[in-house]
């Protein structure tokens, strides 16, 4: 609630920022960053006469001094990055029933998706085909390609339940009617792009990277055509990709190791660094309040970006998980991590800093992707493995 204030109380009073001083001290809990606590300080403290939130001051805190906050806050010195700092959390082991799915050899499986009959569709870059899983019967079904060596990698649904997919190496997006099996694509503008990471956005319109291009494009189901935005940076290596409530893209450069932003309305990017070293982001997921939360491989931590405080928490894996890399955030924002080389699975709650984890082989699986169906039930792509694997935490 005092994110929402707070927005619109820095867009309305914006134009009443000259009342202000810039040296005006709005940091009410001395933590080193102005964010929504401090405007919650400050709004709880309305009628009383603290001097430590009367800004005007005239002996009592009302409008005048949020008036003053709103400028102070536009007007304060960003140029100084706050250290992101890594943290230590708690561990609890928990137990599971675990299930896998063999698929064919070297289908090397890479990604999935769950549509609402509970059906999981999967890429098979190995055997460039679209598979379907009906967990029920244990029935797979796969669906071939009808372009040779297409590499089928990324894969989303729409609302109506069609297949869409990226296709790395004929440089295409492709969809899949579920009941006919007809298949459509769409050739990308800028050869040899390598697409990848799909999502929708709330108009219906389908974003992805080309990886190997520096774009991002949009894919108009509508009109069929594709809209390529450029990042306009050199040496960039775009990984997945991200929409928030706003419609605003988020994505990830592995080469820069920064966070990005682009609005689709103005094309104006922003990016984010999160660390004073580099690291090797892996996959990234919003949460319900737009926290970015991420994957370092590298120095096995989880980042959590807040873009309201500009501010970075890493919070260090327990030592079961090597080479943490796939992430999804589910419903409640509990944020799940399965590793590129590791038996275990976890989740982490930010409410009490815990990371749970599962032990799921006693065997190193490569987890590509995972997904989160509305029972809570996990599924994982399994890589060199060639399986889909079915974790079941409610036990």
């Amino acid at each position: 609630m005092y994110r929402n204030v707070f927005y619109m109380m820095l867009i309305v009073l914006f134009p009443l920022s000259g009342y202000a001083q810039s040296d005006v001290d709005i940091d009410f809990d001395d933590n080193g960053v102005v964010d929504e606590r401090d405007l919650a300080a400050l709004t709880a403290a309305f009628g009383t006469n603290q001097a430590r939130y009367d800004l005007h001051p005239d002996g009592v805190i009302n409008f005048q001094d949020l008036i003053i906050f709103a400028g102070a806050y536009n007007q304060r010195d960003t140029s100084e990055v706050v250290v992101p700092i890594t943290e230590e959390a708690e561990k609890q082991v928990a137990s599971a029933q675990v299930d896998f799915f063999e698929l064919l050899t070297n289908s090397r499986p890479n990604d999935l998706a769950i549509d609402s009959r509970g059906y999981i569709w999967f890429t098979e870059v190995g055997g460039n085909a679209i598979g379907r899983l009906e967990p029920r019967t244990d029935v797979i079904l796969r669906f071939s390609l009808t372009t040779t060596g297409a590499q089928p990698h990324s894969i989303v649904l729409d609302s109506q339940g069609h297949v869409w997919f990226t296709e790395i190496a004929a440089n295409r997006i492709g969809v899949l009617a579920p009941f006919s099996g007809d298949i459509q694509e769409f050739t990308i503008p800028t050869p040899g792009s390598r697409p990848m990471s799909l999502k929708f956005d709330d108009q219906g319109r389908l974003w992805f990277i080309e990886s190997a291009a520096d774009r991002i494009a949009r894919l108009d189901p509508v009109t069929e055509t594709i809209t390529e935005f450029s990042i306009g940076e050199q040496d960039v290596a775009l990984g997945s990709l991200q929409i928030d409530d706003s419609g605003q893209v988020w994505f990830v450069d592995r080469e820069q190791s920064l966070l990005g932003k682009l609005d689709p309305d103005t094309e104006e990017i922003t990016t984010f660094s999160v660390s004073n070293d580099s690291l090797a982001i892996g996959q990234m997921g919003l949460d319900s309040v737009g926290k970015v939360w991420f994957t370092d491989t590298d120095s096995t931590r989880l980042g959590m970006f807040d873009f309201v405080t500009r501010q970075t928490r890493y919070f260090r894996f327990p030592e079961e998980m090597e080479s943490p890399y796939a992430l999804e955030v589910d419903s409640n924002d509990r944020v799940w991590v399965g590793g590129q080389s590791s038996g275990w699975l976890t989740s982490f709650s930010l409410q009490d800093t815990t990371f749970t984890l599962y032990e799921i082989s006693n065997d190193d699986v490569e987890v590509t992707n995972l997904r989160v169906d509305p029972r809570g039930v996990v599924w994982i792509v399994d890589s060199t493995g060639n399986q889909i694997g079915r974790i079941d935490t409610s036990n």
